[in-house]
């Protein structure tokens, strides 16, 4: 009998540990709270140097976790499939997560629905962002958070290896910040993938760039603490089938992309656009504009709305063949200039008085340039003249303007 019994036991105990494993480590954890708390406190005592170990396991947060006034702090899960903490019931805050402590480091796990951004990260210096997962489970919402990674007023960015989605703004978001590598991500179903503003000295490099309403920007805005960004170089990305219809809130720059773009450059200088797939995109597969171009008005004297110094080559770009957005102005003037058979490259034709010398050429380092793209086709609008001299030669942009060494992220 006693035999019987305990094989029965062994028999209970190999089901139980069968139905461990098949469950596997995504089971909603029932101490969600008193992790929450655990977890508040550690970041609330965290010292310099500490490292955050966050366990396996769907955690639901409740509350806004914040780190501050620290340096050097590790935040590390188990993984970014493994370890979700999970911001669908936030009851306040403006973000899932928000450090205001330099040396800060966030690797192998996701942070998903939150009720703003996701992970905010406001003037710090040295920031690493890796193998994390982060965005909205119901994507294209306009209810959703305006950015899933949004490192701003930072030095020394480095964002790798991610999965990004879901963004009502941007997915992944540098702003106002210098000294920036973004590499290795995977990033769609946002309205724009990647957008790089009003920095200085970016490297945008080995991203894939998908699903989203378009693919790449790379802006200057006025009316920001931080003007006129510039050096940015963009290469090795494959942007593609971005023809996401844009679901931005109204009023903010990216809901003005129309659905279809690959990239976009607008008013800022020394961009280099290279080596890239760029592919199946119904409206623009690349554009070079001035903030002029989206009619809004702006106080800033300080801020250029013009572009200068970009150099468009070597990529690889074929368009899409589906009908162009017309829900947004910029979209509705293509279509109304070329129907359904909008150039591949299209550059609004506007130049800054101030790059042009006293004989009325453009200065060497100030020009826009592109070339060895292919058979692609190209449009210069001559907006400033309401489209009087457009032109569709493309081996009038056959220059080139100086390039850029790799951005050295110093940790």
């Amino acid at each position: 009998m006693q035999k019987y019994i305990h094989l029965i036991a062994i028999a209970v105990a190999v089901l139980i540990l069968n139905s461990c494993k098949n469950n596997g480590s995504n089971q909603v954890v029932q101490n969600s709270a008193e992790f929450e708390k655990q977890l508040q406190e550690k970041l609330i005592n965290a010292k310099d140097g500490d490292v955050i170990e966050l366990p396996e396991g769907i955690y639901k947060i409740t509350r806004p976790l914040v780190l501050d006034g620290v340096k050097n702090v590790t935040i590390r899960g188990k993984g970014m499939e493994k370890t979700v903490l999970d911001f669908k019931g936030q009851k306040d805050g403006a973000e899932g997560l928000r450090i205001t402590a330099n040396g800060i480091v966030l690797e192998d796990f996701a942070i998903i629905d939150a009720k703003g951004d996701c992970v905010k990260i406001e003037d710090v210096m040295n920031v690493t962002i890796r193998r994390i997962k982060t965005g909205w489970t119901a994507v294209h919402s306009t209810a959703n958070g305006s950015y899933a990674l949004y490192p701003v007023g930072c030095s020394n960015v480095l964002i790798e290896d991610c999965d990004v989605y879901g963004s009502s703004d941007a997915g992944v978001y540098v702003g106002q910040s210098k000294n920036i590598v973004v590499r290795k991500n995977k990033v769609h179903d946002n309205v724009a993938g990647i957008e790089i503003e009003n920095c200085i000295d970016a490297d945008v490099y080995e991203n894939n760039s998908y699903n989203n309403t378009g693919g790449l920007l790379v802006f200057d805005n006025p009316d920001l603490p931080v003007k006129n960004g510039m050096r940015c170089r963009v290469h090795n990305n494959k942007l593609y089938d971005n023809n996401t219809n844009n679901f931005g809130p109204k009023g903010t720059s990216v809901s003005e992309i129309p659905a279809g773009t690959g990239f976009i450059v607008m008013a800022t200088n020394q961009c280099e656009i290279y080596s890239n797939e760029i592919s199946n995109h119904n409206t623009v597969s690349g554009a070079v504009i001035s903030y002029l171009t989206l009619k809004k008005p702006y106080k800033d004297t300080i801020y250029d709305p013009y572009c200068g110094g970009i150099s468009i080559h070597d990529n690889n770009i074929r368009r899409g063949t589906g009908k162009v957005d017309q829900s947004v102005n910029f979209g509705k003037l293509l279509s109304a200039l070329f129907g359904d058979k909008v150039p591949d490259m299209v550059y609004d034709g506007t130049v800054n008085p101030s790059y042009r010398n006293n004989d009325g050429t453009i200065k060497e380092d100030q020009k826009i340039c592109m070339k060895n793209n292919g058979s692609i086709t190209f449009v210069n609008l001559d907006m400033a003249n309401n489209n009087k001299n457009m032109t569709t030669d493309i081996t009038k942009m056959d220059c080139s303007v100086p390039s850029w060494q790799d951005v050295k992220i110093i940790q």
